[in-house]
């Protein structure tokens, strides 16, 4: 029934995109037009972000079929978007409870999941949004695009929840040694039964903080393999989401760009290409929607490049705290092979160096889908509506 679920979520949203395209525009992609060496490298099994275009290209299981019209499919995505919201909102629901218990590892680690959820929603959102502005003119390649950048962003989650389980794995490791030390202080008359069963229920939380981590990293990686043409529960590596290119984000041109983004837009292209109208009328409502759509270009792009040097900045604070914690975690290191820390402090100060790594990481990929969503809106994708992280967040909740 699984299978069967994400095959119908792909093979009917993609059909959506490509209903209207017109046929035949595109050759199919082969493998015969890459080299042998990367050849080789798209049939191992491993996902390296560099592939996912050519993976999508070749493989998603529904491009073959993807001009067939399917008036169910944008329900699939809107049903698929209100399950990632209804997830969001059960974990924060979890992570608020586990803040009024003053338990913050597991509230962090909710609270995270939660973001994830909503970043998966809008993705969806996204989908919906930009499906329904589709116009006749729409090729294959612009549907690529979308899947493109669709898997991009799902690859990126999986990178923050994959180091998110990591994390919950060592929040059940402290909360087992906390437990442990709570039943020998009992024994020694130290620690009540109100302070085991404390210890207990903390440490019945972590693991489901854990279990709710591993299961929503196995759901993505089902996702992504199906999108790249794998069966869902294939064995593969999902490579690491590449650090971001700080000379060539310190290099955009905004004005220069601007001008590609309009001339690439596939919005405008649509426009420009409808035949002119007969009547007056109906000539002034193309005229008009030609230039709204392109003082809209204008406007998500100057949105977008401000969200890029904002990203810009959180890096360089996140940077400059990592760093931070990995001084704290070699001295935390020496401290604990000289003696002069226990096992408790030890695992505590292991939890914050990972949480420092999250918060690096999160920083590095926030910069990245900044860079990526301004390339892609100059290349003609309009994704202006996920041009602030913070709405987007906001908006699936």
């Amino acid at each position: 029934m699984r299978r069967q679920k994400w095959n119908s979520l792909c093979c009917l949203g993609l059909a959506a995109l490509l209903a209207a395209a017109s046929p035949g525009a595109v050759r199919a992609a082969s493998l015969s037009d890459y080299d042998e060496e990367t050849q080789a490298k798209l049939l191992d099994d491993t996902l390296e972000y560099s592939e996912i275009r050519a993976r999508v290209s070749l493989y998603n299981p529904t491009l073959s079929q993807a001009r067939i019209t399917m008036d169910d499919a944008m329900a699939i995505y809107r049903n698929g978007m209100t399950e990632y919201k209804d997830r969001a909102a059960e974990l924060r629901r979890k992570a608020d409870e586990a803040e009024e218990d003053g338990d913050l590892l597991t509230y962090a680690a909710y609270e995270m999941n939660a973001q994830i959820m909503n970043e998966l929603a809008n993705q969806y959102k996204d989908v919906v949004e930009q499906s329904e502005r589709m116009s006749t003119q729409r090729s294959i390649v612009s549907a690529e695009d979308l899947l493109t950048r669709g898997v991009q962003q799902m690859v990126q989650g999986y990178a923050q929840l994959d180091l998110g389980c990591t994390i919950a794995e060592k929040g059940v490791e402290l909360a087992e040694a906390a437990y442990n030390s709570t039943v020998t202080q009992q024994g020694l008359g130290m620690a009540t039964e109100a302070d085991v069963k404390a210890a207990e229920n903390s440490l019945a939380s972590a693991r489901a903080s854990l279990a709710s981590a591993q299961a929503s990293r196995a759901s993505l990686k089902s996702s992504i393999c199906l999108m790249t043409g794998w069966d869902y529960n294939a064995d593969i590596t999902i490579g690491p989401v590449p650090e971001p290119d700080l000379e060539a984000i310190a290099a955009a041109d905004l004005e220069a760009d601007t001008e590609k983004a309009v001339n690439n837009n596939y919005d405008l292209i649509a426009i420009r290409h409808q035949s002119r109208a007969t009547s007056t009328p109906a000539q002034e409502t193309r005229d008009r929607n030609l230039r709204d759509t392109e003082a809209s270009i204008r406007i998500a792009m100057g949105s977008l490049y401000e969200t890029l040097q904002q990203q810009r900045a959180a890096k360089e604070g996140a940077d400059a705290a990592w760093q931070k914690a990995v001084n704290d975690k070699n001295a935390l290191d020496q401290k604990y092979q000289l003696g002069m820390v226990g096992r408790l402090e030890y695992l505590q100060g292991e939890v914050a160096y990972l949480q420092a790594q999250s918060a690096k990481q999160t920083a590095d990929i926030n910069l990245r889908k900044a860079y990526e969503d301004y390339l892609w809106q100059v290349k003609g994708v309009s994704v202006a509506s996920t041009a602030a992280g913070s709405t987007q967040t906001a908006s699936a909740r």
